[in-house]
C-alpha cells in the first residue's frame, strides 16, 4: 500500500461522464449511453453523503442540451459552466472536475462555479509547464492529473489522451512521477480497456502507479461489482476507488459499495442514509411554480405559443432518424447515435440477439439463485412480488416465475382507472389462472381526475399518476409485507432507447422512477394544489431509503435474464392463458396487444408525446418491429407517417372525466411544443418529416 493511503481515510468517489449536457453510460471510451439529467443525478449522490464526486465533461464541443423542456430542473445557457452552475446547488460533497481545461482561466472560472478540484489531461501531456503554472496559482490541493492507459498486447502500458485515441510513448508511472513533481495533488487513474466492461481494476496498473508517487492516486475502471472496489485499495495501493457506471445500475449502489467495501477490511468512512443539507423528494418553491403554471394558462388562452415566436428558430435542432430503425435524435426517451448513425437502442438490440443459448442458461441460473435468496423460509410470506398490468408482459412474467421456476408471487397492480374493457378481463384473469394472490391498488377516483389535470397543465403528461404509481406501488407492498424482491418485465428504456447493456443488469432505481418516469416531479409536488393533501397521496410515497437498505429490496428486470420478445410471448400466453388482445384497432398504432390496461397510452397521451417532439407510439413500436425483423424500415417510415400524427378518439373520453373543452386541451398542449423540433408556417405547425 503506497504511503498515500496513511494520510486519509481511503474514499470511494463516483465518477459522471457529461456529453452534450447529459449523463453518458461509457465503454472502451467510444460507445456512450444517455443516462439522464446531471443535475437529477448529482442530487440523488448527495442523498447518500458520497465522499467526492469526480464530473468529467467529455463533449466534443461547449454544447449543452437537456432536450426537454417538461422537466422543472434545467439550466440557463448551452455551456458547461451553465451545468456546473446548476450541479453545485444539490452538489453536497467535495466535486472535481475535467474535461477541456486548457488555461488557468478555464481553471479559474470552474472553481468560480462550484468545483473544488479540476483535472486535466490532455493539455497536461501537451504542456507539462501547465501542471507547475496551475499548481503555483490555485495550490496542488485542486490540481488533479487524469492519467488514461492502455495495455498493449505484449503487456507493456502506454498512456493515451484525446478520449484514448492519441498515444503519447509515455509510460504511465513515469508520467505519473513527472506530474507529481510538477505540482499535481492527486492522480486520476483511469485503465481505457477495462473501461465499461465490468472485470475489475487491473491492479497491476494500480499498484505500478501507486507505488511510483507520493500524493494520491485514485483508481478507476473495470469495476463491475461492489466486490471489484476493495482490491484498488487493500492490492493496488489506490488512496481512493472510483468507477462510473455501475453507480447508475442500481438501488442505494453507493452505501452498499461502501459497505462491501468496509466488509472487506477497507476504513473507509462509515455508510450513512440521509443528509441534513436536503431532503430526497425535491423541494419546490410554490410560489414559483404557481408563477410558472399561470404563464403557460396564459400562453394558451393568448396563443403566444414559444416554439412560435421568432427566437424559437435559435433554438431549432436538425433532427436526424436512426439508419437502422426509426428513433429520432430528439425525443422522449434518453437516446445516443454511435458515429455511423445508428441509435443505441438498436446497438443495444443487436447484442441482446448475439448472445449464446449457453449464456443464457446461465442467466436463468442467475435469477434463480436470486428468487432463492428471497424465497420464505416458512411460507410466512410470498416469496416475490411481480409487477403487473395484467397485460401480455405481466402474463409472461408470472408465467416464468410460477409455472416455469416454481416460485410463490404476490401480484401487485396498480389501477388508474383507464382499462380498456379488454385489459380489465385480462388483469382479472390472472389471478385465476395462476393461481396466485393478487393486490389490486386502487386510488380515490377524485383524486386521479385532479392529477389528471394537473399533470397535464405542469408537464403536458396527464398519465404521470399512471408513470409513477406503477413504479411505486409494488415496492411498497414489497416493503410493507417484508419481501425483498420485486420482479418487473422489461427495462423498458434499455430496450427502447439501449440505455443500458445487456451486461449491465440494471435494476429499480428511485432515480430513475423520479427523473423519467415522474418527469422529475414527486408526490409532493401536489400538495395544496386543487385541495390535495399528503394523505390523498399515500399510494405515489416511495419507500424510504433506510427501509430499501434494512430490507436489501431489490427490484429487478426478468428481461436481463430470460430472452425477451414481446410478439413471441404474445403468441405464448393467447395459446396457453387465453389472453385477450383488442378487437378494436387502436387509432394511434398497429399493434393490438400493447397497454391494455390504460387506453390513454396509445391514445391521447401519447398524442401529446407527438405534440411535444413530433413522434408517437407508433414508432416506439415500429422501433422494436424491425430490430425484431417483423418488419422493415421501409414499412415502418409508412406506419410512422399514417399512425403518429393522428389524434385520437380516446380524448373525449378524458376530457368527459376531468371537465375540459378540446379548445383548452389544444391550447394548453401547444404551449408544449418543443422549439428544438416544432416551427409556425402560416399559422400551421410543421417540422422536419422522417424519410
Amino acid at each position: 500500500m503506497s504511503n498515500s493511503t496513511n494520510i486519509a481515510r481511503p474514499r470511494l468517489v463516483p465518477v459522471l461522464l457529461l456529453k452534450n449536457g447529459l449523463i453518458v453510460r461509457s465503454h472502451a471510451f467510444t460507445t456512450h449511453q444517455v443516462i439522464g439529467n446531471p443535475m437529477a443525478t448529482v442530487r440523488r449522490l448527495s442523498n447518500w453523503n458520497v465522499d467526492e464526486l469526480v464530473l468529467l465533461d467529455i463533449s466534443e464541443n461547449n454544447f449543452h442540451d437537456l432536450r426537454r423542456d417538461d422537466f422543472p430542473v434545467s439550466y440557463r445557457g448551452t455551456g458547461l459552466l451553465d451545468v456546473l452552475h446548476e450541479v453545485a446547488k444539490v452538489c453536497f460533497m467535495p466535486l472535481s472536475i475535467g474535461g477541456r481545461i486548457r488555461t488557468l482561466d478555464d481553471i479559474s472560472l470552474r472553481l468560480a462555479h462550484g468545483a473544488d478540484k479540476c483535472i486535466i489531461n490532455s493539455e497536461a501531456v501537451r504542456n507539462p509547464g501547465f501542471i507547475r503554472e496551475a499548481a503555483e496559482r490555485f495550490g496542488s490541493q485542486c490540481i488533479v492529473v487524469s492519467i488514461d492507459v492502455k495495455r498493449h498486447a505484449d503487456g507493456s502500458l502506454e498512456v493515451f489522451t484525446g478520449d484514448g485515441k492519441i498515444p503519447t510513448g509515455k509510460n504511465p508511472a513515469d508520467w505519473a512521477r513527472e506530474a507529481a513533481a510538477l505540482g499535481a495533488g492527486e492522480i486520476f487513474l483511469n485503465s481505457i480497456d477495462r473501461d465499461g466492461v465490468a472485470s475489475g481494476y487491473d491492479i497491476d496498473l494500480v499498484r505500478t502507479v501507486s507505488s511510483a508517487v507520493k500524493i494520491p492516486v485514485v483508481a478507476c475502471g473495470g469495476v463491475g461489482s461492489y466486490a471489484d472496489f476493495a482490491p484498488g485499495v487493500l492490492e493496488g495501493g489506490a488512496a481512493a476507488v472510483a468507477a462510473a457506471n455501475i453507480f447508475h445500475f442500481f438501488e442505494i449502489s453507493y452505501p452498499l459499495a461502501k459497505q462491501a467495501c468496509i466488509d472487506a477490511g477497507v476504513p473507509m468512512r462509515g455508510v450513512r442514509l440521509g443528509t441534513q443539507w436536503q431532503r430526497r423528494e425535491p423541494t419546490y418553491d410554490v410560489a414559483a411554480e404557481d408563477k410558472r403554471l399561470e404563464e403557460r394558462l396564459r400562453q394558451a388562452k393568448e396563443r403566444d405559443f414559444p416554439a412560435a415566436r421568432p427566437e424559437a428558430a435559435n433554438r431549432r435542432r436538425e433532427i436526424r432518424w436512426c439508419s437502422r430503425c426509426v428513433y429520432p435524435s430528439i425525443g422522449a426517451a434518453p437516446m445516443a447515435f454511435d458515429e455511423d448513425g445508428v441509435c443505441m437502442g438498436c446497438r443495444m438490440s443487436q447484442i441482446k440477439k448475439e448472445i449464446p443459448t449457453a449464456e443464457w442458461d446461465k442467466r436463468k441460473q442467475a435469477l434463480i439463485r436470486i428468487l432463492e435468496q428471497g424465497r420464505s423460509k416458512d411460507g410466512s410470506r410470498h416469496d416475490c412480488v411481480i409487477a403487473v398490468s395484467g397485460g401480455k408482459d405481466s402474463y409472461f412474467q408470472t408465467h416464468m416465475i410460477k409455472n416455469v421456476l416454481g416460485f410463490n408471487p404476490l401480484l401487485v397492480t396498480y389501477d388508474g382507472n383507464n382499462w380498456t374493457p379488454t385489459g380489465w378481463r385480462n388483469m382479472l384473469r390472472m389471478s385465476e389462472v395462476f393461481g396466485v394472490d393478487h393486490i389490486i391498488v386502487r386510488p380515490s377516483v377524485q383524486v386521479l381526475k385532479k392529477l389528471n389535470r394537473l399533470a397535464f397543465k405542469v408537464m403536458g403528461d396527464m398519465n404521470w399518476h399512471a408513470h409513477v404509481g406503477i413504479n411505486t406501488a409494488p415496492v411498497r407492498v414489497a416493503a410493507q409485507h417484508k419481501i425483498p424482491l420485486v420482479i418487473w418485465g422489461e427495462h423498458g428504456y434499455m430496450d427502447l432507447s439501449g440505455q443500458f447493456s445487456m451486461n449491465d443488469f440494471p435494476e429499480m432505481s428511485y432515480r430513475q422512477r423520479l427523473e423519467h418516469f415522474g418527469r422529475g416531479y414527486e408526490w409532493n409536488y401536489f400538495v395544496g394544489r386543487e385541495g390535495l393533501t399528503a394523505s390523498d397521496l399515500i399510494p405515489y410515497q416511495y419507500p424510504t431509503d433506510e427501509e430499501i437498505f434494512n430490507l436489501n429490496l431489490r427490484g429487478i428486470y426478468i428481461g436481463n435474464y430470460v430472452y425477451w420478445e414481446a410478439n413471441d410471448h404474445t403468441k405464448m400466453v393467447i395459446d396457453r392463458y387465453g389472453f385477450e388482445v383488442s378487437n378494436i384497432p387502436f387509432d394511434r398504432t398497429y399493434r393490438r396487444m400493447s397497454n391494455l390496461d390504460d387506453m390513454h397510452e396509445n391514445g391521447i397521451h401519447d398524442y401529446l408525446k407527438w405534440i411535444k417532439f413530433g413522434y408517437g407510439r407508433c414508432t416506439d413500436h415500429a422501433c422494436k418491429d424491425i430490430r425484431s425483423g417483423q418488419i422493415t424500415r421501409d414499412d415502418a417510415v409508412a406506419l410512422v407517417k399514417r399512425y403518429d400524427p393522428v389524434k385520437s378518439s380516446d380524448l373525449k373520453r378524458w376530457l368527459d372525466y376531468v371537465g375540459m373543452t378540446e379548445v383548452e386541451f389544444d391550447t394548453i398542449a401547444d404551449t408544449f411544443r418543443d422549439p428544438r423540433v416544432w416551427r409556425m408556417e402560416s399559422g400551421v405547425w410543421a417540422k422536419t418529416e422522417i424519410a
